[in-house]
């Protein structure tokens, strides 16, 4: 079954605002398939590959422990259906240690983009990168 671009928009919304900036955690159980895959530079050490929503969950705690206060906001968002393009950035106070970089305790903006694959209207898979990471953690 082939998801429309607004259903799959959508479904990127609803992770930004609800699972990124709400945390509301759960929201993953729905919104991701169970053999999630997620593909992008590691945190802290180990591969750069994830599966499982388990994984991802705590991902977002990652984040969300290093940047309390963080939230998102999509800047762009471009959809055929099935695959879909998010162009982000992130913004909050870095508190605590995040991909390596010690908390520098002042606010930050860290833009991304987000390549998404849905498959039954789910999250099947993520590719994802931060593009100014470096410049924004730099003490």
């Amino acid at each position: 079954m082939s998801t429309t671009p607004e259903e799959a928009k959508a479904v990127l919304a609803r992770l930004f605002k609800d699972v990124l900036t709400d945390n509301n955690i759960d929201a993953i159980d729905e919104i991701y398939a169970e053999d999630y895959e997620f593909d992008a530079p590691a945190l802290s050490g180990g591969g750069a590959v994830q599966t499982g929503r388990e994984a991802f969950k705590n991902r977002v705690r990652a984040f969300r422990a290093a940047i309390p206060d963080i939230s998102y906001l999509v800047d762009e968002i471009v959809s055929n259906g099935d695959i879909i393009c998010t162009k982000f950035h992130m913004t909050g106070t870095q508190a605590g240690p995040f991909a390596g970089f010690p908390p520098v305790n002042r606010p930050v903006s860290i833009t991304g983009i987000h390549f998404t694959k849905l498959e039954n209207g789910k999250i099947k898979k993520t590719w994802a990168g931060f593009t100014n990471i470096a410049e924004a953690l730099a003490p």
